[in-house]
């Protein structure tokens, strides 16, 4: 009996195989898995709250389902349910708000963030720009922050890279949490954005019942003093120029301010440039609809042409430069601090109070961002070639009409990325991004315009214009930077005037 031999035949063999490999793996292989990466995840935040400037977060060793159940089961969240349910059904109101919820809720993975997320955007974006850094506070000036204060940094949007140029850059002091749009609510995006502690919101189409999961999600978040990252603008820049202020997302954060452990919110303005913005063209060709009537497959198409570009930088397979871009840090900005200075303390404001207050620190805000934006050299060179009458154009002219500005910004104050008397490198950085770009030409060593491509000099050109439309003589030029401050409200246009 021993030495018997069972022989099965090749069409059950094969369905045992795989069901023994699919037991191995449920039951051992995962849970091996699972233990291991639960046990580095526990390591690695241990070792970053010894590292970082700023600690993690505790809300970030919360599991995530935990967190869930808590925003959904919150007071205002459930009165919101109550009043849905009026219309829809109890069951049907409740699912509305799971979905929210989980559309809100991050799963920060630190392994991930910290060392894929880091790998992968340190390699990526240095191989297209030369990062630097225009202007920052004296150094230890966010040191004397409180940790129990909730600090938000807040940029100009130039383009989809801001977010990872800003995680790369404040990497060592802690993470940020960010909004996607509803582009990233689906699988796999979606689980990238949450592992990178960010959040999906809806910007079309939001019922009562979803503004007030939002406004809830985001009083946990800042009541839990988990760093988060806005853009006042709302969307992507698509003329080069700073845009009017919406301030949906600076509503919720400044609701929160008096509440539960909200003592304080801090303010950092963040200002960023570029020699070359990826999106551009994209930007320059929907000025008018933007993306909202764009279809899925166009989004799909868009997104793999540029994952495949993605990976040939990753694989250095493609080597193009892009030039610089360049950040600038503000001096931090405490609401506290802003209505001590109006006489105001932030135990005694109502909620109404609390809404008066948002558009004031908004300009305020956009208004340290404007004087903060960096000087590149392709941002002055189209502004002297736009200046530039005739054709074809004289690189002498261009150089001394970029040393001029240069001069002229230095004594603005402005941020500049290069020496103001270094104009004739400034000027050839320049001249090198907008000839691999074709919006210049080159025959028989003599510049040309390229007429089909204006539109990208008037793009970077918008980018500094503002520091000389301050020094105006006449009312008029001062009126593009009054439009910069000119709030709005949700839901409006900025043609509605």
């Amino acid at each position: 009996m021993t030495g018997h031999q069972f022989t099965l035949p090749l069409w059950a063999a094969i369905p045992v195989f795989i069901l023994a490999a699919l037991g191995a793996k449920a039951y051992i292989i995962d849970p091996m898995v699972h233990r291991t990466l639960i046990r580095r995840e526990r390591e690695a935040k241990a070792r970053l709250n010894t590292t970082l400037t700023r600690p993690l977060p505790k809300v970030l060793q919360v599991p995530r389902r935990v967190l869930m159940e808590r925003l959904l089961n919150d007071a205002e969240v459930q009165a919101a349910i109550d009043t849905a349910a009026q219309d829809t059904g109890r069951e049907a109101a409740e699912a509305e708000a799971r979905t929210y919820v989980d559309e809100l809720m991050p799963s920060f993975f630190a392994l991930f963030y910290f060392h894929i997320g880091y790998w992968f955007a340190r390699r990526y974006l240095r191989s297209m720009y030369d990062i630097q850094i225009a202007r920052q506070p004296p150094e230890g000036a966010y040191a004397d922050i409180p940790e129990e204060t909730s600090i938000v940094l807040v940029g100009n949007h130039r383009s989809n890279l801001d977010v990872a140029v800003l995680s790369y850059l404040a990497a060592r002091t802690s993470m940020v949490s960010f909004a996607a749009g509803e582009w990233a609510a689906v699988w796999p995006v979606n689980r990238i954005m949450h592992m990178s502690g960010s959040y999906i919101i809806r910007r079309q189409g939001q019922s009562r019942l979803y503004k007030r999961v939002l406004a809830q999600y985001m009083q946990m978040m800042i009541g839990a003093r988990m760093p988060q990252g806005i853009f006042l603008e709302g969307a992507l820049s698509r003329d080069g120029a700073l845009q009017p202020v919406k301030l949906g997302l600076m509503r919720y954060i400044l609701a929160s301010l008096g509440k539960e452990d909200t003592r304080d919110i801090v303010f950092i303005p963040v200002a960023f440039n570029y020699d070359r913005v990826p999106e551009d063209l994209t930007l320059l060709a929907h000025q008018e609809q933007g993306f909202s009537r764009k279809s899925k497959l166009y989004t799909l198409k868009s997104t793999i042409l540029h994952s495949f570009g993605m990976v040939g930088r990753l694989m250095r397979i493609r080597r193009q430069r892009y030039g610089q871009v360049a950040v600038s840090f503000g001096p931090a900005i405490s609401v506290r601090s802003w209505l001590a200075d109006r006489g105001e303390e932030v135990e005694r404001l109502d909620d109404d109070a609390r809404k008066s207050i948002v558009a004031p620190i908004a300009e305020t805000i956009i208004g340290h961002i404007s004087h903060l934006i960096p000087v590149l050299p392709v941002s002055l060179v189209a502004t002297v070639i736009l200046e530039t009458e005739g054709d074809p154009l004289d690189r002498g002219a261009i150089e001394q009409g970029v040393s001029r500005l240069l001069e002229q910004l230095r004594q603005l104050g402005a941020p500049l990325t290069v020496d103001e008397a270094d104009s004739a490198t400034c000027c050839q950085r320049g001249l090198d991004v907008l000839l691999s770009r074709d919006v210049l030409y080159q025959k028989q060593s003599q510049l040309h315009r390229n007429p089909d491509n204006t539109g990208l000099l008037e793009y970077y050109a918008r980018t500094i214009s503002h520091y000389f439309e301050e020094t105006g003589a006449d009312a008029g030029s001062a009126a593009p930077l009054q439009s910069i401050l000119t709030v709005l409200e949700p839901g409006t246009s900025p043609g509605a005037d």
